[in-house]
């Protein structure tokens, strides 16, 4: 009887979390963040169903104090840090991802199916923008040297920038790259493809940038300038500068042509508005006037008045 007691004493204050028995697991991943990007760091439960979270703790190694914990639904520390998707697993979630939060962590998750303490690790790079294309000569002759050039900025770690012309064949063995640190958490990418005798018959050429992990971050197609283009296309405005230059000219003739028309026939319709006004008033219309008869008959004048000379 009095042993019966005892093993109902014992079973009443058993703690709530026991200890790891082997059958609690917990894996996480190593996650690779992006600067400025929420960053996931994906776990999971092993080899248990039907477990409830109780708390987790993440120390960064070398510091003493967790830099983010959870008790129950109360949560402490860089409020960056949350859980994320329970029903799977104790999964982390990081926004606004900074390059300090790269290292490696201490991650300790408790149950009610006993304790586990992992190590997990963050590394956060920088993607890179957008590259930059140009050519050398700016005017390129097929068949003539040239270069060809990309640069991408702002990425960290270093990646790496590969050539391909429009067929896909990869051109960056013949290629030169330059890695410049821009920064203490950046490297700005330059890289040359030089031609002795280029074949525009290629072009376009496709610059692509990968980051540090082969993982493609930007791309820019390289329309390259055909000298012979730009002759044709000068020759073309210059073809068209003359065409307008001579329907100007001609343009302007037919205006005087027209304009001296409409002159003379304003004056042919004033001569014949004169010659019918003076034709109506029985006058004679010639410019040169006739002496008057009357004013000739003088001597008969005189002798009729019986003034004899």
């Amino acid at each position: 009887m009095s042993s019966v007691k005892v093993m109902l004493v014992v079973y009443l204050f058993i703690p709530a979390v026991r200890p790891n028995s082997g059958l609690l697991k917990v894996e996480c991943l190593p996650a690779v963040g992006i600067l400025a990007q929420t960053t996931v760091i994906r776990c999971v439960f092993k080899n248990v169903k039907d477990i409830d979270l109780l708390g987790v703790y993440l120390t960064k190694t070398g510091q003493n104090k967790p830099i983010f914990s959870q008790d129950g639904s109360k949560s402490s520390g860089d409020p960056r840090f949350s859980l994320e998707n329970l029903a799977v697993g104790p999964s982390l979630q990081i926004s606004d991802t900074m390059f300090s939060d790269e290292g490696k962590y201490q991650y300790r998750v408790v149950t009610d199916s006993g304790v586990e303490e992992i190590q997990l690790s963050i590394s956060v790079r920088a993607k890179y923008k957008d590259p930059v294309t140009s050519t050398w000569p700016k005017n390129v002759t097929d068949g003539g040297p040239a270069s060809l050039y990309c640069n991408a900025t702002d990425g960290y770690p270093e990646g790496f920038i590969h050539w391909f012309d429009r067929s896909g064949t990869n051109w960056t063995i013949n290629s030169e790259l330059t890695k410049i640190p821009a920064g203490v958490k950046s490297v700005a990418l330059s890289s040359k493809l030089t031609f002795k005798s280029i074949n525009l018959g290629l072009a376009p050429f496709r610059c692509i940038v990968f980051n540090s992990k082969y993982v493609q971050d930007g791309e820019n197609t390289l329309e390259i300038i055909s000298a012979r283009s730009d002759v044709n296309k000068d020759s073309s405005r210059s073809n068209a500068t003359n065409i307008v230059a001579g329907v100007m000219v001609i343009g302007s003739l037919i205006v005087g042509l027209l304009f001296s028309l409409l002159c003379f026939r304003k004056r042919n319709a004033h001569h014949k508005d004169t010659f019918n006004n003076h034709s109506k008033d029985g006058r004679r219309t010639s410019a040169h006037p006739i002496l008057s008869y009357e004013t000739g008959r003088g001597d008969e004048d005189d002798v009729e008045n019986g003034d004899s000379r």
